[in-house]
C-alpha cells in the first residue's frame, strides 16, 4: 500500500514538472503583449532606414509586434494621413508618427485620442504628444559654430532649409541663424526652405550663388539635399555643413565635398521610440521630448561613423 502511494506521489511530481515546462515554453513562445503601427516620412533615405532598423531590433528583444509603414516620399502628407487612419482601425496599442506636414495633424490625432491609442512622434514635435529623435534647434546651433571654425568674420553664409512644413527642418534652420547672430562674426544673406531632395537643392544652391556671388559658407538641414549642394557646388570654395550619419554623406566628406556633418544617428532614434512606447503603454512617465546626442563630423573621426553606419 505504501509503495503504491508513493508511486501515485512519483508520478503526480511528473505531471506537475511536465506542466510547469510545458507552461514555460508557451510563455516564451506567446507573441508580443503589444502591437505597435509605425508610419514613418518615407524610405527614400538611408536616414529612415535606420530608424526602422533601429525599431525592429529593439521590438524584437522586446516581443513587440511592429507594423511599419511609409508613404512614397516625404511631400505625401495626404498618402500618410490615409495610412494612419487605416491602422487606427486595426486592433493597435499605440501609434508612432513623424508626420510629414505638421499642418495636416489634427484629423488622426482626434481619432487616435478617440480609441484610447497611444500616440509618440519621431522627428517633429507635436504639442501634447510625446517625442523622440535629435535635438533639431542644437543642431543648427552646432552647425553656426563650427562655421564660424571654418570661416573668417565677415564671410557671407547661408542656411537651406527641407520642407517648412516639417518642424525638424524648422528649428535647424532657426538654430542655425540664432547660432549666427548671437555666436558668430558672420554675416547670413539668405535662409530658404524646398522640398527635401537632391535635385530641389542642387538648383536653389545655383541660385545662391548667382545672387550671392562672395557666398563662402552654407549649411543644409538634411543629408540628401547636402549631397545636391556639394554637387552644384564643386567648382566652388564653398564651405559646406550637412545634417545626418548617412554613408553617402560620409564618404564625401571623406573625399572633401563636404567640410562637416551634425550626426543624428537614425538607429538610435528607433530603438528609443520603442523603449519610450513601451513605457507608455504600462502606465510610466515619460518626458515630452527625448533627444539623442549630436555631435560635430570632421574628416578626422568620420571613419568611425562609417564603420558605425557600415555595420
Amino acid at each position: 500500500m505504501l509503495k503504491k502511494a508513493a508511486l501515485v506521489c512519483f508520478a503526480l511530481l511528473l505531471l506537475l514538472a511536465g506542466t510547469l515546462v510545458l507552461k514555460e515554453k508557451e510563455e516564451k513562445q506567446i507573441p508580443g503583449e503589444y502591437t505597435v503601427g509605425v508610419v514613418l516620412k518615407a524610405m527614400d533615405s538611408e536616414h529612415w532606414l535606420s530608424v526602422r532598423s533601429g525599431m525592429r531590433e529593439e521590438a524584437k528583444a522586446k516581443g513587440v509586434r511592429l507594423i511599419v509603414v511609409t508613404p512614397e516620399n516625404e511631400a505625401a502628407y495626404g498618402e500618410q494621413n490615409k495610412i494612419i487612419e487605416d491602422l487606427l482601425g486595426n486592433n493597435i496599442d499605440a501609434l508612432v508618427v513623424s508626420p510629414v506636414n505638421l499642418h495636416h495633424t489634427a484629423g488622426w490625432i482626434s481619432l487616435a485620442k478617440e480609441r484610447g491609442i497611444r500616440l509618440l512622434t519621431v522627428d517633429e514635435k507635436i504639442n501634447g504628444i510625446p517625442c523622440v529623435g535629435a535635438n533639431n534647434y542644437n543642431i543648427g546651433r552646432l552647425a553656426a559654430r563650427e562655421m564660424a571654425r571654418l570661416l573668417p568674420p565677415g564671410s557671407q553664409v547661408s542656411v537651406m532649409g527641407g520642407s517648412a512644413n516639417q518642424e525638424a527642418h524648422i528649428r535647424r534652420m532657426e538654430g542655425f541663424r540664432d547660432g549666427i547672430r548671437e555666436e558668430t562674426e558672420l554675416e547670413l544673406v539668405a535662409s530658404l526652405a524646398d522640398e527635401t531632395k537632391y535635385r530641389q537643392a542642387t538648383i536653389q544652391s545655383e541660385n545662391l550663388l548667382r545672387l550671392y556671388p562672395e557666398l563662402k559658407g552654407m549649411f543644409v538641414t538634411s543629408a540628401i539635399m547636402t549631397l545636391g549642394v556639394a554637387d552644384a557646388t564643386r567648382s566652388r570654395d564653398i564651405k559646406l555643413i550637412g545634417v545626418d550619419t548617412q554613408t553617402d554623406a560620409l564618404r564625401a566628406l571623406k573625399n572633401g565635398s563636404i567640410d562637416a556633418m551634425i550626426s543624428q544617428n537614425g538607429r538610435e532614434i528607433g530603438m528609443m521610440a520603442i523603449d519610450i512606447v513601451l513605457e507608455m503603454l504600462q502606465g510610466r512617465e515619460v518626458p515630452g521630448s527625448a533627444f539623442i546626442e549630436n555631435e560635430v563630423i570632421r574628416n578626422d573621426n568620420a571613419d568611425e561613423y562609417l564603420q558605425q553606419e557600415e555595420f
